[in-house]
């Protein structure tokens, strides 16, 4: 996985990640970039519990552990797919085009273009392909490399084209938001609660609390729940971790602490959930 590199073409959908039946059921954690070219018809998406509508010459790229998941999809979806494991994305984009990129990971996964972009972009996938079949060139990796770095500095070139106020208009809010969001992702197993977080961002609680309910809609115990929850769905699909394990992997104090979290927002017990999830 390390040196990852996968390319599907002309994708419609896997019946896999298609609506899911209950709320346990929804977040997959991809480990790698995803970079997803919607060529015809449409899907909906959740990436990081916040829902995005993928049409016809847009892209949505999905960060490496974002949990997302699909909703619904269009007869006629269509979708070209890049996959890039993170640790071949840290050893290209540096600097500048970085912090552009990761503005797109974390702010705006979603980006309609013009056709003759798509038509670009779907060519280059095109060259990707062919480059990762073949077995006898010398300079495949490097080939393969340049061409994902035309691609990640496309699309950081469609960002710093679009219009300032086709962001949200409050910049700090979205700010704390996003560094609030990615500091969930890397220490939901070090704290749960919006104290926590604060802390770390030398702000008052009560401040954090309504900067995020009015950047996103949703309030930050919200947020810390909801990653709480697919952290814990995944480790209970794909782990053999016992639940006692996950329940102190995840920081809390007993297992009896983690089947209640569990219960009140699923409805049932750790084993029911893991269960479920293995059917």
């Amino acid at each position: 996985m390390e040196n990852y590199i996968g390319i599907y073409d002309n994708y419609s959908g896997d019946a896999q990640y298609n609506q899911p039946v209950s709320s346990i059921d929804k977040f997959f954690f991809s480990k790698t970039i995803i970079i997803l070219l919607c060529t015809e018809g449409h899907a909906g998406f959740n990436v990081r519990f916040k829902d995005y509508i993928l049409s016809k010459n847009s892209f949505l790229i999905i960060g490496a552990g974002i949990p997302f998941y699909y909703t619904e999809k269009s007869d006629d979806f269509r979708v070209n797919i890049i996959a890039v494991a993170d640790t071949v994305f840290d050893k290209m984009v540096q600097g500048l085009i970085r912090i552009y990129f990761q503005r797109i990971l974390h702010e705006r996964p979603l980006h309609q273009i013009s056709g003759v972009k798509m038509e670009m972009c779907c060519g280059i996938h095109g060259y990707l392909r062919k480059f990762i079949l073949e077995d006898d060139n010398f300079f495949k990796m490097q080939i393969i490399r340049n061409y994902l770095n035309i691609l990640f500095y496309e699309a950081c070139n469609i960002m710093m084209h679009e219009p300032e106020n086709a962001l949200r208009k409050d910049r700090h809010k979205e700010e704390v938001a996003s560094k609030f969001i990615r500091l969930i992702e890397q220490n939901i197993r070090s704290g749960r609660k919006v104290e926590y977080y604060a802390r770390m961002m030398n702000l008052t609680p009560k401040y954090l609390s309504s900067v995020i309910k009015a950047a996103t809609g949703r309030t930050a115990s919200a947020w810390i729940d909801d990653y709480t929850l697919a952290v814990a769905r995944n480790l209970l699909r794909a782990s053999d971790m016992s639940i006692q394990q996950i329940s102190y992997d995840l920081g809390f104090a007993t297992p009896s602490h983690f089947a209640k979290f569990i219960k009140d927002n699923t409805g049932l017990t750790p084993k029911e959930v893991r269960a479920r999830l293995e059917d």
